[in-house]
């Protein structure tokens, strides 16, 4: 049996990365302390403002959110444009399902 043994515990380097750690925050506190009285305190010019609004809120939202999706699914069912000029159209959402499975079959196909 070895006379010494190494625990893997090397207590210098501990303390070392300890002062190392506990320098920099007194050097961190030191800075600021020094930098807050040789600047002086900083004025907040930032004014409130005067009031603020109350929040729009609908009394009854249902009516308009029906409206909303309505929209929406009829678009999913429709063609259309979205960019005219780029020649980007939307088509209906079941028709677009079917063109990319036609496609995947294709190209698993050997």
């Amino acid at each position: 049996m070895p006379e010494s043994e190494d625990s893997g515990i090397h207590v210098r380097a501990i303390r070392r990365g300890a002062l190392a750690i506990a320098g920099g925050i007194v050097f961190a506190v030191a800075g600021s302390w020094w930098l807050l009285h040789r600047l002086g305190p900083v004025a907040n010019t930032a004014q409130p403002p005067a009031a603020i609004p109350a929040p729009r809120l609908q009394p009854a939202p249902q009516d308009e959110r029906a409206a909303y999706f309505a929209e929406k699914e009829k678009r999913l069912g429709s063609y259309g444009w979205v960019d005219r000029q780029a020649g980007v159209a939307h088509i209906p959402l079941d028709e677009a399902i079917r063109l990319m499975a036609a496609r995947r079959q294709q190209e698993s196909k050997p």
